[in-house]
């Protein structure tokens, strides 16, 4: 069904795609699973069969649910959040520059090509609620082979910006979700960005939590996980000067094996202007060393903020290269930057002979890493605040990304195999607005385009 969407105020807009999250696309705990920092990077989506390369053909959508709500649609992912074997969604909601708090929502599956509101029948106990998330991390804390719930909520987004609580989402038997927020240390943290990995190699995953000061101005801080998913805050882990916020305010974060020693090392993207992004390297231990040499600066240094790292081999020598995207601090211009490892942990910018871009207008927030056309080569989706948007960009199999004109109609959206059939569907979702209900529709897969870029 192809319904008719109001114009988007920049409210909602606010809303809709201040996003960030990691998607779990990986089996239960294997050895190899072990090396959790691994499985939480989205190099390829590998739940998704390959049998020949495939540009989808996407369908028009069909309506699947719409839900009564006052709050903005600001995040949307998808994972099994029963253990039933069958993609479902989670949704967070807000409104921008105010307190007002809204229960997360978790959109069941119901195996027959619907979709259905099953919060109250998922969650044991409470349901959270949050304020402003900035970002969802999926991944497995507890250690039960089921994906579990970290949100970045960083507050109202406005003078005093007196932060949150983050939130933290833990599967449980049966098929069941419930509330450990109170496993995580109290605190009313601005919280940006956040990034999983097993930084001390003993089996389970810890967090890293990216803070930019506020009115409590909590510092940045690694989260040590105590195997059951339970939190506390590790003191020594990252150097003095990393979390000072008079020194530093950096608005990105990933965890990524840049040389290849086994450790997940920590990449943080400068969110102050006038200074530098970093790579702090692990000893194997969880405790981190900053490199002296910098990341290459984009072309908006020295007035910019970078919004987004991912990590991927990029250029096929088997070392992970990254991903950043970057905006002017007036939020004005979007840009991509394209890093390859030296592999020693530095970096060279080889941004222009490997992807075409115009990065005067809109701004990005947030890159998701996956292979859109099934020929094994890692491609990308940029999701962007205002402008056209959001960008598809396809890889030539040599590391070099040109633009794919999808011209799909997309708002808030995951992408999922909703029904099983082995090929990537699209979940797109609309605000609630002007008294209209917040909406979700289906855009499934039908078919292979005869020509592509």
């Amino acid at each position: 069904m192809k319904k008719q969407r109001p114009p988007m105020m920049l409210t909602v807009l606010l809303a809709a795609i201040l996003i960030g999250a990691t998607a779990l696309h990986a089996a239960g705990p294997t050895p190899l699973a072990m090396a959790t920092y691994r499985r939480f990077l989205p190099i390829v989506q590998r739940s998704y069969r390959a049998p020949e390369p495939c540009l989808p053909e996407i369908d028009e959508d069909r309506l699947l649910l719409t839900i009564d709500t006052d709050g903005d649609l600001n995040q949307l992912w998808a994972a099994d959040w029963n253990g039933d074997g069958w993609t479902d969604v989670v949704v967070a909601r807000l409104v921008f520059q105010t307190a007002e708090t809204f229960e997360i929502s978790i959109l069941l599956n119901d195996q027959q090509g619907g979709l259905v509101d099953a919060t109250q029948e998922v969650f044991e106990g409470p349901i959270p609620e949050v304020q402003h998330p900035r970002e969802i991390v999926i991944a497995d804390f507890n250690g039960d082979a089921r994906p579990d719930i970290f949100v970045a909520d960083h507050g109202m987004d406005t003078d005093p910006f007196p932060g949150y609580q983050n939130t933290l989402v833990l599967s449980a038997p049966g098929g069941k979700l419930v509330d450990a927020t109170g496993r995580l240390p109290q605190r009313d943290d601005y919280t940006h960005s956040a990034t999983a990995a097993d930084i001390d190699a003993d089996g389970d995953v810890d967090l890293y939590v990216g803070n930019m000061g506020g009115e409590g101005e909590e510092a940045p801080c690694i989260l040590l996980n105590d195997g059951t998913g339970g939190f506390t805050l590790a003191e020594g882990r990252l150097p003095p000067e990393q979390i000072d916020l008079t020194l530093n305010w950096y608005g990105s974060c990933q965890f990524a094996d840049v040389n290849n020693d086994g450790s997940p090392d920590l990449i943080l993207g400068q969110g102050d202007p006038n200074r530098y992004s970093h790579v702090l390297t692990n000893d194997g231990t969880g405790h981190f060393t900053k490199l002296e040499t910098p990341l290459p600066p984009t072309i908006f240094f020295p007035i910019h903020g970078i919004m987004d790292i991912k990590a991927s081999d990029i250029s096929g020598d088997g070392y992970l290269d990254l991903f950043l995207i970057d905006t002017r601090n007036t939020y004005v211009g979007r840009y991509i930057q394209i890093l390859i490892n030296n592999r020693d942990g530095t970096f060279v910018d080889e941004t222009s002979t490997r992807i075409s871009q115009t990065y005067h207008d809109g701004w990005l927030v947030y890159l998701q890493l996956l292979d859109l056309n099934y020929d094994g080569h890692v491609d990308f989706v940029a999701r962007q605040l205002t402008g056209p948007g959001p960008l598809f960009y396809l890889n030539d199999g040599h590391g070099v990304f040109s633009e794919w004109d999808h011209g799909l109609d997309l708002y808030t959206f995951d992408f999922l195999d909703f029904d099983r059939d082995g090929r990537r569907d699209i979940l797109n979702s609309g605000s609630a607005f002007d008294g209209s209900p917040e909406w979700h529709a289906i855009m499934r897969h039908i078919g292979c385009q005869q020509t592509g870029p």
